[in-house]
């Protein structure tokens, strides 16, 4: 980015402001000049294009009175708007008609005939274009046609092939049907407005020349004082404070700015040197603080530190007192606790004892009892053995008894048989013989159910003799555990009436330790209270020399803080050159 001074900011705006009026101004004389110039161009060929037409009338009116001939009004028109025609069909152009320097008269009719002109007379130009394809011919005749008017093109110069921009004004003249046109080039008219432009760049050029040495010396006035009092002030800025003062002779406010950076300048030397003084004292002073606030609390550091071993010292003491007094209320608890149980155990041990009494007597009972069971057991069992052998018999009876059925069957088939060979006269002893048949069957039934009942008579009977034998074997054991019994319970009774005499002694032993441990509680819960207060006092004295510790650690730190404010403080003011 480009930088400028205040000395080419001040150039730049006098020559933007010198420059850019008289260009603006140079741009709208020359678009008012050329408006006024094309205006001026139009009212020319319009007046002398009516003039002409007047002429034409005049003739025509002299023609119809007979004074001449329509040919002769015709070419006396042609030679007063161009001149006498020439040997080689050309016209020349009647300077007496202002119609700039290049600016001619031509006629031609509504077919695009030239009637006069002063290159092309004779010549159709109906079908003439622009290089865009207009037929401005063709245009201009219908703007004649209608009322008159102007036309744009572009046209070649007399006696040469370059064209240039032309403006043509056509009217219609009904007498003789002639269009009557008078043509100017712009050219012809723009060297007016040459003229001025040139005029006004010869302006511009001396104008910027005078302006720029003058405004040169106008902003050398004004950015001398301002670069002395920049230049000052980045010396200032880098701590140099000698330098010496600006002297300006105009009372400007440029001279008003150095006179203010002046004393701005000897204020901040005076602020410099008071600052450094009070620096200086400002260091004594905190360095004084530090040492005395260091010994403080060094002190206070010392006393807290023995505070702070009485009150553990306390607390532990309290903590132990504490713990053993718990653990003699516990003890306490345990030793009543062991004499309710004592009492409780030498109760129940009486009852015990009771019960155990009770207990071998029945045991000898049951011992007298299971010998009977077991005597009448034996017995039962020799019946069970009896009655199976006798169910045995009873089957040997029942399967004669079947076999006697079937031999009674077999014979009472045989008899139907032989009563069915006798015919008629054994048709009695066939029904006699049939009827012995169906008792031989049912008696045959009845034995294969009576036989059935037998079998489950046996197998009941067999397992009632393997129970037996088991209830035997397991009575002679319930025996045999009832002696057993009987004896554990004369041992209990024994060791019952032992430990009901130790019981008692150990209840009464307990009920003494209750009574001492309470005591012993009492006094440990005294104790207790003693210390805790002792310990809650020196917790609180531990507390108030902490908080004056930490006030004199702010404070040292305050004083540590300011030491260093007033060290940064030297340093910035050893910065500056006085």
């Amino acid at each position: 980015m480009i930088k400028l001074t205040i000395r080419k900011k001040l150039l730049l705006v006098s020559f933007l402001l010198l420059v850019v009026p008289i260009i603006a101004l140079g741009l709208v004389t020359n678009k008012v000049s050329g408006d006024s110039t094309h205006a001026l161009i139009e009212t020319g060929l319009k007046n002398n294009v009516r003039l002409a037409t007047e002429m034409l009338n005049s003739l025509d009116k002299a023609v119809q009175k007979g004074v001449i001939t329509k040919e002769d009004a015709q070419n006396q028109l042609r030679v007063m708007l161009l001149g006498e025609k020439r040997a080689d069909n050309t016209r020349p152009i009647n300077t007496h008609i202002d119609l700039g320097e290049n600016g001619y008269f031509f006629i031609m009719d509504e077919k695009g005939n030239l009637l006069a002109h002063p290159l092309l007379e004779g010549q159709n130009i109906w079908d003439k274009q622009t290089s865009d394809g207009t037929h401005y011919i063709q245009n201009m005749i219908k703007t004649a046609q209608t009322g008159g008017g102007f036309t744009y093109y572009d046209w070649p110069l007399p006696n040469s092939k370059k064209e240039a921009s032309k403006l043509t004004y056509s009217e219609l003249s009904t007498s003789w049907g002639w269009i009557i046109s008078a043509g100017s080039y712009m050219q012809d008219y723009d060297a007016g407005q040459r003229h001025i432009l040139s005029a006004m760049l010869i302006t511009l050029i001396v104008c910027s020349v005078v302006g720029i040495t003058l405004f040169t010396f106008f902003a050398l006035h004004i950015s001398r004082p301002i670069i002395r009092v920049a230049d000052q002030a980045e010396r200032m800025a880098a701590g140099d404070l000698s330098g010496e003062k600006i002297v300006v002779s105009s009372r400007d406010e440029t001279g008003q700015l150095a006179s203010s950076f002046n004393t701005l300048s000897d204020s901040l030397r005076e602020l410099a040197g008071n600052q450094l003084l009070s620096a200086n004292v400002l260091a004594a002073s905190s360095m004084t603080l530090s040492s005395i606030i260091s010994e403080t609390t060094q002190a206070v550091n010392q006393t807290s530190h023995a505070i702070t071993e009485v009150a553990a010292s306390n607390e532990t003491q309290a903590s132990s007192i504490e713990e053993t007094s718990r653990a003699m209320e516990e003890m306490s608890t345990g030793i009543q606790r062991i004499a309710i149980t004592s009492n409780t155990a030498f109760e129940a041990s009486v009852g015990t004892l009771q019960e155990a009494e009770n207990g071998n007597e029945l045991s000898l009972r049951s011992t007298v009892q299971m010998t009977a069971v077991s005597s009448t057991v034996g017995d039962l069992s020799g019946v069970i053995h009896q009655l199976g052998d006798r169910s045995q018999q009873i089957g040997q009876i029942v399967e004669a008894i079947r076999e006697i059925s079937a031999q009674t069957n077999l014979l009472a088939l045989n008899a139907s048989i032989e009563a069915a060979r006798a015919g008629e006269n054994g048709r009695g002893f066939a029904v006699v013989a049939s009827e012995i048949r169906k008792l031989a069957e049912r008696s045959n039934d009845s034995a294969a159910q009576v036989a059935e009942l037998i079998e489950d008579i046996q197998n009941d009977i067999q397992y009632a003799v393997g129970s037996m034998q088991k209830g035997e074997h397991e009575v002679e054991a319930s025996v045999a555990a009832i002696r057993e019994t009987g004896e554990a319970f004369t041992r209990i009774l024994q060791a019952t009436r032992s430990v009901v005499m130790q019981v008692e002694e150990t209840s009464a032993a307990a009920e003494q330790m209750s009574a001492s441990s309470q005591e012993i509680s009492a006094a440990l819960q005294e104790m207790e209270q003693v210390s805790s207060n002792t310990a809650g006092a020196a917790q609180i004295v531990s507390a108030a020399t902490e908080e004056q510790l930490a006030s004199m650690e702010e404070i040292a730190l305050s004083a540590q803080k300011l030491s260093q404010m007033s060290d940064q403080m030297k340093q910035l003011i050893n910065n500056f050159k006085m």
